[in-house]
């Protein structure tokens, strides 16, 4: 089986996460892409960050009826904080014999060489990378040669690495929605409508006081 894997701190998640995984499920012909909230991401630690069960909710929400898609609680089960390298290594305890691709966005790809162990990263799973377009493909190729000796290019936007695992760069549509603009939007009571699933607003608004102790306050009625 080919499983896809989409991370995230999903604060909260988006119709910009949603659509990512259906594009990714349909380019490598995935039996499943799991959305996994982090249960303590490192790069995002500190206050404003929703209860980890209320993320892995709206994960749950917004997979719901989607063909392909689900949503994984796989980090509540492991130590803080939670790093890809320990996902990967549960998943693959998990799922014996799947084959496992990290998807994550072009934004994250440069930065993988600084990921804790993110040397050992493509010994564990493909990965694919999507970008809107403008993605630097040289300059990927060069941060692939410079860090991981041995890896080649065998298309435009597909590399091989000595472990046989590949990245590829896959197109999606531009979807500019960001989750701390979507926090914005909640306090000041605007619509969150066609940029979230519309379980995860509603669940938001069901969600109003544990949203207000991670986000702030919301304009009074």
């Amino acid at each position: 089986m080919r499983l896809g894997i989409l991370g995230g701190s999903f604060n909260p998640v988006h119709t910009g996460h949603v659509r990512m995984a259906v594009e990714a499920r349909e380019a490598l012909g995935l039996a499943r892409v799991d959305l996994v909230p982090a249960a303590a991401p490192p790069h995002k630690p500190g206050p404003g960050l929703l209860p980890f069960a209320l993320r892995l909710r709206l994960a749950e929400l917004a997979a719901r009826d989607i063909p392909g898609l689900a949503a994984s609680g796989v980090e509540g089960d492991l130590p803080p904080p939670s790093y890809t390298w320990r996902t990967l290594e549960e998943y693959a305890r998990r799922e014996p014999g799947a084959e496992l691709f990290f998807i994550l966005g072009s934004g994250t790809l440069l930065d993988l060489p600084d990921w804790k162990r993110g040397p050992e990263l493509f010994d564990l799973a493909h990965f694919a990378a999507m970008h809107r377009w403008d993605m630097d493909l040289e300059g990927v190729e060069r941060m692939l040669t410079a860090h991981w000796p041995g890896v080649r290019r065998e298309g435009p936007a597909l590399w091989r690495f000595a472990s046989g695992k590949t990245l590829t760069c896959l197109e999606m549509p531009r979807l500019d929605i960001k989750a701390a603009d979507l926090r914005a939007r909640w306090r000041e009571r605007r619509s969150l409508a066609l940029l979230v699933p519309p379980a995860v607003e509603a669940a938001l608004e069901e969600g109003g006081a544990e949203c207000e102790a991670a986000w702030g306050p919301r304009r009074p009625l």
